[in-house]
């Protein structure tokens, strides 16, 4: 990502506001005066120019020029005249001065610096100076604020090709390139005024040995540029700056890739160092390096950009800090803020200790007891329990009454009975707020060294459910144990690949309805062969990825499969309807609603009362409220709503009532008696009246012979379903089942009903 940000820099160009405050502020802080060798002759005295300035006027210029010479001038630098024409006698004179001049003087063409472009444009005047006469070109490459940088040794123009000002005397090759310095303070140049000389106000010998250079000093002008160090300056000082960054020698530009790499290497290596103090010193040094470098390279000659590898400084430390921080996030326990698993592979296990986990009897119930706000409570006073008389021991939290810990290496002897004691601080009660809870603990041991951090992470949480399955103080690793535990542990992924592969698939197990004597719908049922693993039954995943929070994904999952079935069976045996159980962990989502209409609206559904939501009548009242709403949007929105398991809660009339419902569900424990125990069948002739009483339609599953469904269809149950009717199928055989029983062809729907 580091790197992204850089290139993406290098190629807008936006770095350049890097190297803009670098020498900005590295030449401030470096500034001297500049030699006394040099005199600017100022034409506008730094006012805009005046019609009888010298600026104006190529006449007093000639007289400028005479002065200048006369006074003993090394050489003179005369700005181009942008008035000429103006004047046909001032510009014979200046003509005539420049002939006699011969090279002593050199006509200087000034460019208009164009901040978007970074460069400069030549200014196209009417002068035409004789020839033979000396020119040189003030061309500077400037920054996105118009500040110089660098120009030509040679320029070419649509004329012809001159030197740059401050090479004019110098035999550089034409693409070599010149940089100011900036070290030179433009303030502490001496600028004497056109109007002086020309009063006569000035003694002779100002100009004597000197560069002088005759120009518009007026920070108003076009061709102003931006000095670092300082602020906006007359181009001629830029010049002068170039001139003395020449007599240091020939500058070496090695470019921006130099620090850079010197940058991500230094970060990169030290990111191998484990010790944060080290990494301090380093990351210190390297600020100190990166500060100090291209400045004292720039004295040396030695031309470096910083902008990439500050760049590259200033966006790695933030995303190393927000790295950082993700990994603190996610191996910190959410609800205690107690360090996770993930946490202790991090650190490492050292050979020398035993890993120990502990499972919580009764977690969850613990949890359900206790206001949300208190689980992290519960959470880190159970921990403060597990770490007493460990010193600096750090309990970490797997979020689900699962902790894991290190124990220093010892006889087994000695470290049950340690685990004995643990124990019996758990024979009081936890007390949180006000609550009072009481638990048990069951202790998980992995003493093999040889093996990997997680995978001795993994044994000792499945001994420590291994031991609470059997009732049991603490379980050792096994190896069948460890097996099943990495199953579990890695179950969120292989679902999430059954689904995408297919291995996760949707069986149909169909429904006959009894008044129309034919099969008209079917419940969706999840099943999954694993390739390894061979078949899993639902009951070994479906609760493992309620408490992993994946059935809402398979929920789903099961909703738009099942809605893409509609069209074909109802093509064969319309109506037909698909049931699709609705977990009870997903009755009080506020989400739910939402998605389900997403879906509808994705998948075009336009009749939803084709699919039946069943729910379990125990389902989940954390938020009773919700769970109500919920149901009655769905029902509102036209899916029918089932009771399923009906009978085998606690308030079976309650829910009946309570619940927005348009069919109940008999739970098979009540049909599979109903031939042989009159009871159980009066108690299912009474569902089926409340029932139809209610206005809902009565399904019996569980039906597996034909002696019990026709017991059911004197009752006048309305649809039924079991092995009888058919065992859950792949949707391709159901169809090929409906297709033959529309045909009239005998087959095995005829055979069983």
């Amino acid at each position: 990502m580091t790197l992204i940000i850089v290139l993406l820099g290098v190629l807008t160009q936006s770095l350049q506001a890097f190297d803009h405050v670098y020498w900005n502020v590295w030449f401030k802080n470096r500034v001297q005066s500049a030699p006394t060798s040099t005199v600017l002759l100022s034409l506008d005295n730094g006012n805009l120019a005046a019609a009888s300035s010298a600026s104006s006027s190529t006449g007093l210029q000639a007289k400028l020029v005479e002065f200048v010479r006369n006074d003993g001038a090394k050489q003179v630098y005369l700005d181009s005249p942008r008035s000429a024409n103006l004047d046909p006698a001032g510009d014979a004179a200046l003509n005539t001065e420049l002939k006699k001049a011969g090279k002593q003087v050199l006509l200087v063409k000034r460019s208009k610096p164009n901040a978007e472009f970074n460069n400069s444009a030549v200014i196209t005047d009417k002068f035409v100076p004789p020839p033979g006469t000396p020119i040189a070109v003030s061309n500077w490459s400037v920054n996105f604020l118009g500040f110089a940088e660098h120009a030509q040794a040679r320029v070419r123009t649509e004329i012809a090709e001159y030197p740059s000002v401050s090479a004019a005397d110098s035999r550089l090759p034409a693409s070599a390139n010149i940089y100011p310095d900036f070290r030179f303070d433009p303030d502490s140049v001496p600028v004497v005024a056109a109007s002086d000389v020309l009063a006569g106000r000035l003694r002779p010998g100002t100009f004597t040995g000197k560069r002088v250079f005759i120009t518009n000093t007026s920070l108003h002008q076009d061709t102003v540029l931006g000095y670092f160090g300082h602020r906006d300056v007359p181009a001629a000082l830029v010049d002068i700056a170039g001139y003395h960054g020449l007599r240091m020698g020939h500058p070496s530009d090695v470019g921006w890739l130099p620090l850079l790499a010197l940058v991500l290497v230094t970060i990169f290596a030290t990111r191998r160092v484990r010790n944060w103090k080290a990494r301090a010193v380093v990351y210190c040094a390297l600020a100190a390096v990166s500060l100090a470098l291209p400045g004292v390279l720039r004295e040396a000659n030695v031309i470096i950009s910083v902008g990439p590898a500050y760049c590259a400084f200033l966006a790695y430390a933030p995303l190393r800090s927000s790295h950082k921080w993700r990994n603190r996030v996610q191996q910190t326990s959410s609800a205690s803020g107690l360090p996770n698993i993930s946490a202790m592979t991090d650190g490492g296990i050292p050979p020398t200790k035993d890993v120990i986990a502990v499972s919580i009897n009764q977690y969850e119930q613990i949890l359900a007891s206790l206001p949300r706000e208190l689980h992290g409570d519960c959470a880190r006073q159970i921990a403060r329990r597990l770490s007493f008389g460990g010193g600096d021991r750090a309990v970490f939290d797997n979020d689900n009454g699962l902790f894991v810990w290190l124990e220093d290496s010892q006889t087994l002897d000695s470290l049950v009975e340690h685990l004995e004691g643990l124990r019996a601080l758990f024979s009081s009660p936890l007390v949180i707020s006000g609550h009072v809870l009481d638990t048990n603990v069951h202790f998980g041991i992995d003493r093999n060294v040889q093996a990997k951090p997680m995978s001795r992470i993994k044994s000792a949480i499945a001994s420590a459910q291994e031991a609470q399955g059997k009732g049991k103080l603490y379980e050792e690793f096994g190896e069948q144990r460890l097996a099943e535990s990495s199953w579990e542990l890695s179950l969120h992924a292989r679902i999430d690949e059954g689904l995408r592969n297919g291995d996760i698939w949707l069986a149909l197990q169909p429904q006959y309805d009894f008044r129309t004597n034919r099969l008209s719908g079917a419940e969706a049922l999840i099943r999954w062969n694993d390739p390894k693993r061979g078949v899993i039954p639902p009951d070994a995943f479906i609760l493992q990825a309620e408490r992993a929070g994946r059935i809402e994904a398979i929920t789903y999952w099961v909703l738009e499969k099942s809605i893409a079935m509609l069209a074909d069976f109802n093509a064969v045996a319309g109506p037909f309807q698909i049931s699709v159980n609705l977990s009870a962990r997903m009755v009080d989502h506020p989400a739910l609603v939402q998605r389900v209409a997403d879906i509808v609206r994705e998948t075009r559904l336009e009749d939803c009362g084709l699919i039946t939501f069943e729910v379990t009548e125990t389902f989940s009242m954390t938020n009773r409220e919700q769970a109500k709403r919920n149901l009655a949007s769905l029902r509102a929105m036209g899916f029918r709503l089932s009771i399923d398991d009906f009978g085998t809660g606690q308030a079976s009339l309650a829910y009946l009532a309570e619940i927005p419902s348009d069919e109940v569900k008999l739970d098979r424990r009540f049909i599979q008696a109903i031939t042989t125990d009159e009871r159980e069948r009066l108690i299912v002739e009474s569902v089926i009246g409340l029932a139809h009483a209610l206005g809902q339609e009565v399904v019996a599953e569980g039906i597996e012979d034909i002696v019990t469904l026709g017991v059911l269809r004197d009752l006048q149950c309305d649809l039924a379903q079991g092995y009888h009717i058919g065992r859950p199928m792949r949707p391709e055989d159901l169809l090929d089942l409906l297709d033959t029983s529309q045909a009239g062809t005998p087959g095995r729907l005829a055979v069983n009903l």
